[in-house]
């Protein structure tokens, strides 16, 4: 198996270094699997929104990752503190896949915050062309969702945009969506949709509150990927200094 015999102070150290490192691990492991269900739990709406399937894949991938790195994290206090060589040769391998897909992870999070611009912009135009009222398509509920969810109408300029976007509302005189009007205090949608207004109206669009959201989101998920790769890379360094000392 090859166990090791006691050792010296200095293995002592080190042991006691990758205990204590994999243990920040394991606590980062639990922050990645959280984001990773906040993804998929907070916003699921502006996947389609989007117009593609990055969005919740990111998410997908961030808690696969998150439950192996907890389960790893394991493998690596245990080969330190019972000094079982194969264990942690074992433990490396699988640390160092995991630390260059999390570092990629977290540039490409950086990557895609630059040009989250553009890609929501184009993403929602798109989309409003394929908004249709009472269709119950994945698109207009999409749209509806973010609406009222972020208490916005359309992208930049709301009324203007969906009378240019989309012919849907012309048959019935309605210029904006239901979901645009503003709430009474009792909850229920204000009349809106024909006289759209700043005292019935969501007027602020939603381009800013989406894009902002994913870039804060990209941010979020791109720091604690690259914080998270950095510290396994301490754990990398300590498992191979161990793996050596261990006669």
């Amino acid at each position: 198996m090859g166990r090791g015999v006691e050792m010296d102070g200095c293995g002592r150290c080190v042991r006691f270094l990758m205990f204590a490192i994999n243990f920040i691990i394991w606590v980062g492991s639990i922050v990645i699997l959280v984001l990773g269900i906040w993804t998929v739990v907070d916003r699921p709406y502006l996947e389609k929104l989007l117009g593609n399937d990055m969005y919740m894949t990111a998410a997908y991938i961030l808690i696969a990752t998150g439950c192996l790195i907890f389960f790893v994290s394991f493998l690596g206090c245990f080969g330190a503190l019972k000094e079982i060589k194969c264990m942690l040769l074992t433990y490396f391998i699988i640390v160092l896949l995991l630390f260059i897909i999390l570092l990629i992870g977290g540039i490409l999070g950086y990557v895609f915050k630059d040009k989250a611009s553009t890609t929501v912009r184009n993403a929602m135009t798109s989309a409003m062309k394929e908004y249709s009222p009472n269709s119950g398509n994945s698109v207009t509920k999409a749209w509806d969702e973010t609406q009222i969810a972020m208490k916005c109408c359309g992208i930049t300029e709301p009324v203007q945009e969906w009378v240019k976007n989309n012919n849907h509302f012309d048959n019935n005189g309605n210029k904006v969506p239901k979901s645009c009007c503003k709430k009474s205090e009792s909850g229920e949608f204000l009349e809106c949709q024909r006289n759209p207004t700043e005292a019935n109206t969501y007027l602020e669009g939603c381009f800013a509150k989406a894009t902002d959201f994913v870039k804060n989101q990209a941010k979020i998920i791109g720091g604690v990927g690259i914080a998270v790769a950095i510290i396994m890379l301490l754990g990398l360094v300590f498992s191979i200094a161990l793996f050596k000392m261990i006669d």
